[in-house]
Order: structure tokens, then sequence, then C-alpha cells
């Protein structure tokens, strides 16, 4: 009943509506409610009482079915002369035409059994009928706000005003959630103003058909007035001018719609206008948004390639360190065999002093028993000059000790300064191991606010739209509050309905926006993975680094000793090669020297060993002789007898004694005087030795002191030369010496034989008065073969000691110069390390002033956005009282709260402004939104 479309009959408050009225209230042209008396009035046909008649019993019902309206009273006359009107027709046509009267009932039922079939208006829908997209909510009818179907205008015209106004407050609070969505208002609300074009036209359209229709009546009514003048003409005349005025109140309401319409076109381009301002300050956002997420993603990538190209310093520094270690160890291991050497060497250096001061003990006694009364003079000096040595030796020992002592203090010294520097290193790791710890908290805390936003989007993707804005309140009994309810729900209507057609590609615009928010959330949890394998990265680094450390303080500290040890063998060896070369240039010119003393002791060795022959024989002669001795004593109780015989033979023995007595003190005096000059020898040798001695450490005083070389060797050449030439001067008078003893050796023992065949009861004498005189040469020989050994065996020591010296300076220069490269890499590399140990310093500091500004600015943005949802808040319900009068205007250009946003968003996005800066294009993208107790989290991104 309430679909169809509005006759004349309307209530008086419809005519009043603003913008737009008319396309929900008026008939359509061309449809089957309007009427056409002029087509068949003329010629007296039955349509044109058919069609006013069913237009007449429409008009009727439709009265009939609006309960409680205050039209019934006003238009009580109006539908009584249509009722007379109507009548008369029907007389008429039954009278004049009963064929036609048939025809137009057949037609009058066909199109009154065909209307319900039909929809209304064309063909067009009602609002009810209007199908809403399955992603847009529920949107409840006009009944469900108190409203019944029956008394909708033109049959469900406040139910698509309800339908349009929660259309835009739902499309509004769309906007609010999901700030992309402005990008497509202005398109949203330029759809109503497309749909009042086209209404318009359809106005326009049907003006110009009632316009015709009128003339075409005015001719007919001439043409009836002409044809029939009298019933007739009065009752035509009368319908027509019922039909005249109705057109003429249907005229005037389409012309106050059409003033209506303008309005509301004007103020719509003035909203489009300020939704294109909106609209590219929103393309300017979503710009900015993106050259934001290209910084993002540039920075990641530069993150990544700083993170692969620290990967790779830090496997170099492995490989570096590794070998420096292994050289360090090998270094180690050299320098401990070459202390072990150094040791064996003082321990045989100390079993060679303890062997000297046994020597000197055993040459001390052998000096005390084989020396008389009259050499004692002589074994002082000599044991004077052996206690001179003593003490030179315990100098040097003592010199020795005290080199070990400072060595070892030395050492412990660089073993505190090591510890001192291990600890030092150690703090510094613990520092920067903090320093790791801190960014890896925020790191966490990065992607914690990550999580959260994700969160927030799917909760925001999945919430279900079923805001309910706030309708506006029932039907009053007043016509003034009706008009002015009916007013504001048209507007919302025609907002509401340009809005959800925008909605729709809004919607799908959403979806895909939701798919690439899907594909990003996927990219962030990828993201967020790869972060999480490399923080177990970093940290697996960072302990390799701590172990790294470890040893390069290590190998520091052993590097140092070893320098320390390496300058200390420097000057060692600086001073052992001047002095081997001192030693080498001496030794080459006695090397000659030696030669000539080797061949002269090698004929003394040959001249000892036949002595040595000959005193076994007299040894044995000599045991030959206390065999005999004993059997004297046997046969002395034989002699006794002859004893009285053996007197007189005894006087004869006596003179014999006496003359073999003086052979014997001169042969003692021979051979006191034979000792007197060996010891003379024997000092002279020892004086020359000292002067020798002496004169080698002039020559070491001269090396150190000369300047030229040259000269220096030179005459000390000359000074060799001249001593070589004493010395064989010395041996040729020692060999003459040593020849003329023998010789007088020779005679003595002839002359014992000869005293030995004289008698035998006699040679019990002569061997205990033979026996005495004999050791005296021989004990001579002996010392002097003893010195001539001692000599050759201290020269072949020397010349030893003077090549192993050679080889361990030749190899310790050669050590010398790895080292030196060695250190010179190592300080390179330190250098190295420490710039970029500073560098990092800086790095750090920077980010610990951009982090301190950044929160001071985020602290001020989230001031500024509290302050911003309190002003959106008061904003929104103002809205949605006064949605009617309220002045469209952009309120954030107003805003001040919005104008310090920007700019506090446009210093962190410009970088560059700021002093400290430490990145090239960083930007801080934020979401928020106010919780349950109107408070607002910003996350940043």
């Amino acid at each position: 009943m309430g679909t169809g479309t509005r006759g004349c009959d309307h209530p008086p408050w419809a005519g009043t509506e603003r913008g737009g009225t008319g396309r929900h209230s008026r008939p359509r042209p061309g449809g089957g409610a309007r009427p056409s008396p002029g087509r068949g009035v003329g010629r007296v046909s039955g349509r044109v009482s058919g069609r006013s008649s069913a237009r007449a019993q429409r008009r009727s019902t439709r009265r009939l079915t609006w309960p409680g309206s205050g039209a019934d009273m006003a238009d009580g006359s109006r539908q009584s002369k249509l009722a007379a009107a109507k009548k008369k027709l029907k007389e008429y046509q039954q009278k004049n035409s009963p064929g036609a009267t048939a025809g137009a009932k057949k037609k009058r039922k066909s199109k009154e059994g065909s209307r319900p079939e039909t929809p209304t208006n064309d063909g067009r829908q009602s609002p009810e009928n209007v199908s809403v997209p399955p992603f847009l909510p529920r949107i409840p009818s006009a009944s469900s706000f108190g409203f019944p179907n029956s008394t909708t205008a033109a049959g469900g015209g406040l139910n698509s005003v309800i339908v349009i106004m929660i259309y835009f407050s739902v499309l509004f609070n769309y906007c609010f959630f999901f700030p992309p969505l402005l990008l497509f208002y202005p398109f949203l609300l330029l759809l109503p103003a497309c749909a009042h074009q086209t209404r318009y036209q359809e106005l326009a359209v049907a003006l110009d058909s009632s316009n015709l229709t009128n003339k075409q009546l005015i001719t007919k009514i001439e043409e009836l007035v002409r044809n029939d003048p009298t019933n007739q003409f009065d009752i035509v005349s009368a319908v027509h001018i019922q039909t005249i005025g109705i057109l003429v109140s249907e005229k005037s309401e389409l012309q106050t719609a059409l003033g209506h319409t303008q309005q509301a076109a004007r103020q719509k381009s003035g909203e489009a206008e300020d939704l294109a301002a909106r609209l590219q300050s929103s393309r300017q956002r979503v710009s900015e948004l993106e050259r934001t997420l290209s910084s993002i993603s540039m920075q990641q990538k530069q993150s990544e390639k700083h993170n692969k190209e620290l990967v790779k310093e830090r496997d170099n520094l492995k490989l570096e360190l590794y070998k420096q270690s292994e050289e360090i160890k090998q270094q180690n291991s050299e320098l401990s065999e070459k202390l072990r050497s150094l040791v064996s060497e003082n321990s045989a250096m100390k079993l060679d002093v303890e062997d000297l001061h046994k020597k000197l003990e055993m040459a001390e006694l052998m000096i005390q028993q084989f020396s008389n009364q009259s050499g004692n003079v002589d074994a002082n000096q000599q044991l004077q000059m052996a206690l001179e040595e003593r003490a030179s030796l315990e100098t040097q020992i003592a010199q020795l000790s005290e080199s070990l002592q400072q060595l070892q203090a030395e050492r412990d010294q660089y073993v505190e300064k090591l510890k001192e520097e291990g600890s030092i290193w150690q703090q510094r790791v613990q520092q920067l191991s903090e320093q790791v710890r801190t960014m890896a908290e925020e790191k966490e805390k990065h992607v914690a606010q990550i999580q959260e936003l994700e969160s927030n989007i799917t909760e925001l993707l999945m919430k279900p739209m079923d805001v309910e804005p706030s309708l506006p309140a029932g039907p009053t009994a007043a016509e003034l509050s009706l008009q002015e309810e009916i007013q504001r729900l048209q507007h919302e209507k025609e907002e509401l309905h340009g809005q959800y057609q925008a909605q729709v590609r809004d919607n799908e615009q959403l979806s895909r926006l939701n798919q690439e928010q899907e594909e990003r959330l996927l990219e962030l949890e990828k993201t967020v993975q790869r972060y999480n394998e490399e923080s177990v990265d970093r940290q697996q680094i960072l302990e390799s680094m701590q172990s790294d450390k470890a040893t390069i303080s290590r190998a520091l500290s052993q590097n140092r000793e070893l320098k320390e040890q390496l300058a200390e063998l420097q000057n060692g060896f600086v001073k052992l090669t001047n002095e081997n070369m001192e030693v080498t240039s001496a030794l080459q010119s006695e090397q000659h020297v030696k030669k000539e003393l080797a061949k002269k002791i090698g004929q003394l060795q040959e001249n000892l060993g036949e002595l040595k022959e000959t005193l076994e024989l007299k040894t044995q002669e000599a045991r030959a002789l206390q065999e005999q001795r004993d059997q004297f004593y046997g046969h002395l109780q034989q002699y006794t007898v002859a004893y009285q015989q053996l007197a007189a033979e005894k006087e004869e023995l006596q003179k014999q004694y006496l003359l073999q007595t003086q052979l014997m003190d001169r042969l003692q005096h021979e051979e006191v005087q034979g000792k007197v000059t060996v010891e003379m020898h024997l000092k002279e040798l020892q004086q020359t030795k000292v002067i020798k001695e002496g004169q080698v450490e002039r020559l070491e005083a001269k090396c150190l002191i000369a300047p030229h070389p040259v000269t220096f060797l030179t005459s000390a050449m000359s000074q060799v030369e001249k001593e070589r030439e004493e010395m064989r001067q010395q041996l040729a008078a020692q060999k003459q010496q040593c020849r003329n003893l023998l010789q007088q050796i020779a005679a003595l023992r002839q002359e014992q034989q000869r005293n030995i065949t004289l008698s035998e009861g006699k040679s019990w004498v002569q061997c205990e008065y033979g026996d005495v005189p004999q050791p005296g040469p021989d004990l001579c020989e002996t010392v002097l073969w003893a010195r001539f050994t001692d000599l050759i065996q201290e020269k072949a020591d020397l010349k030893e000691r003077l090549e192993e010296l050679e080889h361990r300076c030749i190899q310790l220069s050669g050590e010398t110069d790895t080292i030196g490269e060695y250190i010179a890499l190592y300080q390179s590399q330190r250098a190295i390390l420490k710039q970029r140990h500073q560098e990092k310093e800086e790095y750090i500091s920077r980010l610990a002033q951009d982090k301190e500004e950044m929160k001071v600015k985020l602290l001020e943005l989230q001031d500024l956005v509290m302050r911003l949802v309190k002003e959106r808040n008061e904003w929104y319900r103002l809205r949605e009282v006064n949605l009617a009068d309220e002045a469209e205007q952009d309120p954030s250009q107003e805003d001040p709260t919005a104008k310090q946003i920007m700019q506090l968003l446009r210093e962190i996005q410009n970088p560059q402004e700021r002093s400290g800066s430490l990145l090239e294009n960083p930007c801080i993208p934020f979401f928020y939104r106010a919780d349950e107790n109107d408070e607002v989290k910003i996350m940043v991104v």
C-alpha cells in the first residue's frame, strides 16, 4: 500500500523539504499516477475518464492509509469536489460511449491488476529494497526506530533517509579509525552530487512534460468548449481546473525543490573543494610515509651490510690473532730454549768455577809439599795471584747474580704492568658488553612495540563494524518539529547515499590494503626472526671477541716481555759482538803462535814420554832394592861377626861417602837452581798472562774509545808480534836449561851406577841417599807439562766459546730482524684497532644523544596527541549533536596542536636540521589509538 507514487493529496509539510525532497516525494514522468486529461477530452474517449477515475481511487486509498495525519480536515473540500467530478465524468462516459467505458474498465482492471507486481517509479526500487553489500554492517530499518512503514512519504522515503544517515555515520567512523580512507573521502561525497544532477534532469523533463500536458489540456478544453457548450463543458472544465490546480501546485513544489537542490549542490561543491584539499594533504602524508618506509628499508639494508662487514673483519682479526699467537708461541719456545741454554751455560760456568777452586786448592797443597823454605816467597806470590783471580771470579759471579736479580725485578714489574693493562682491557670489555646488552634490550623493546602494533592492526581489522551512530529522536506531534527532523534526515540521506556508494569502492581498496598489510606483517615476522638469529650470532660474536681480547691481552703481555728481553739481549749482543771482534782479531794473531807452541809441546811430550819410561824403570829398581834391603836385614846377624873385619874398611868407605855427599850437595844445589829458574819462568809466564789480560782490557777500552779501528788493529798486531818473539826467546832459553838439566841428570845417573857396581853390600846406603835427588827434575817437568796442558785447554775452551757466541749472535740477529717486523705489524694493527675503537665510541655517544633527543620529542608528541584526542572527542560530540548547523570546515587547518605535531614530525623526519644527527634520513612513523581510559600510547617503529 505504501510503496506507490504519491499524488496531489500529500501532507502540507511535504512541500517544505530542503535539498532534494522531490526525488523521493514527487511522481516520475511517465509513471502511471500522473493525470493526463487531455488525451480523450476532445474526442470524448474513455481513456481520460478511466485514468482520472483510477487516479482518484488511488488518491482516496492513499488518504485513507495515512493514520493520524492533519491533512484530512484541510483537504475535505478538495476530495468532495473530486468525487463529484468523478461521478459526473462517469455519467458522461456512460451516456456518450458505452463501448469506450467498457474498454476503459478493462484497461483500468488490467492496470490495477498489474500494478502490485510491477515496481513503482518506472521500475526503480524504494530505499528499503536496496540491497546492502555484505561487507557493511546490518543497517536497522525505520521500523526499529519507531517509525511505521505506512508513515513514510513516497513509500519508504524515511527509511531511505535513515539508511543514508547511518551509512554516513559509519563511514565517518571508518575514516576516523582508518586514515587511509580519507584519500577516497572526496569521491564518496561527490557521489550524492552526481545523484542530484540526475534528479535535476529528471525534474526538468517532468516540468517540460507537465507544461506540454497543460498546453494540450488547454487546447482540448477549447475544442470541447466549441463542440459542447452546455453540460459537458462544465463537467470537463471542472475536472480540468482541478487537474490544472494540482499541476500548478506540483510545479511550485518542484521549483522549490530545484532551489533547495541548487543550494545543496553549491554546498557540496564547497565540500568537494575542501575534500580535494584534504586529498592533497593525505597524499602528501602518504608520500611522506612511503619515504619513511623506504628510508627504513635502506637503513635495514645498510645495517645488514654493516653486520656482514663486521663479520668479515671479525674473521680476519681471528685469523690474524691466530697467526700472531702461533708466531708468539714459536718465539716463546725459542726464547725458552735460549734461556735454558743460558741457564745451562751458567751452571757450566759455576762448575768451572768450582773446578778452578779445587785446582787452586790442589795447587796450593802441591806447592806446600814440593816447595822448600827458599821457595815460600814464590808460593806466597802464586797464592796471592790465585786469590786475586778468585776474587775477580767472585766479583763476576756477584755481578751476574745482581744482573739476574735486576732481570727478575724487571720481569716482576712487567708482569704487574701487564696485569694492570689486562684489568683495564677487562673493564673496557665489560663496558662494551653492557652497551651491547642495552642495545639488545632496546631492540627487544622495539620488537615488542612492533608486535603490539601488529596486534592492534589485527584487532582493528577483525573488529566488527557494529558502530551504532546516534539517531535523531522520534517524531513529535508538532508539525514544525517533524518538518525539521525530516529535512535533517533527508539531508543526511543524500550525504549517506553518496557515502554508501563510495564505501563500496573503499571496502575493495581496504581489502587490498589488508592484503598488503598481511604481506607486510609476514615480512616483519621474517625480519623479527632474522633479528633474533642475528642477536644469537651477535652474542656468539661478543663471546668470541671477549676470548679474542683475552688472548690479545695475553699476547700483548708476552710481546712486551719479549720486547724487553730482546732489548736486553740486543744490548748484550752489541757488547758481545764488539768483544768478539776484538777477541777474533787477537785470536787470529795468536793462532800462529799457538801452532808453533803446539809443535814444541809435541816435542816436549815425546821427551816426557821417554822420561816416564825411565821413571818406571827406576821405580822397578827401587822396588828391587827394597827387597834386597829386606834380605840385608836378615843377613845383618851374619855380618855382625864380620863387623870387626869391616871396621878397617869402614874408614875407607867413610872417605868415599864424603866424596859422594859432596857430589850430592852439588846436585841438590843445581836442582834448587833449576827449581828457582823454573819458578822464575812460571812467574814470568803468569806476569805475561796478566799483562796480556791487561792488554786485552786496554784493547777493549781502546775499541770503545778509538774512532779508527785500523790503527788500533795495526798497533795490536805489532804488540802481539813482539810478545810472540819474547815468548819464543823464553821458550828457547827454557829448552836449553832443560837440556842442561838432563845432561846433569844423566851424569849423576852414571856416577850412581858406578857407585852401585863398586860394592853390593854398600848398595843399600847408596840407594837410600840416591833416592833423594831423583824427584827434583821429574817434578819440574810434571809442573811444566801441567801448565802447558792447562793453557792448551783454556785456549781450546775459548775457541769453542767464541764459535758458540758467533753462532748465537747470528741467530739472534736474524731473530731480532723478524721480531722487529712483527713489532711493526703489531703496532700498525694496534693503531687500526684504536681508530676503530674510537669510531665505535663516537658512534655510541651519537646514538645516546639522538636517543635522548628522540625521547624528549616523543614525550612532547605524546602530550600533543593527548590534546588532539581530547579535542577530537569534543569535536566528534559536537558533530553528532549539530550535524545540520555545523560549519563544514577543515579543523586541522586551524588546530594549533595539529600544527605542533606536524612541526615535531618534520623535525623528526628531517634530522639534518639538528646538530647532532647520526642518520641521514631518520623517520618515526607512529600510530595512536585511545584506550578505554582515553590514554594514548605512542609506539615508535
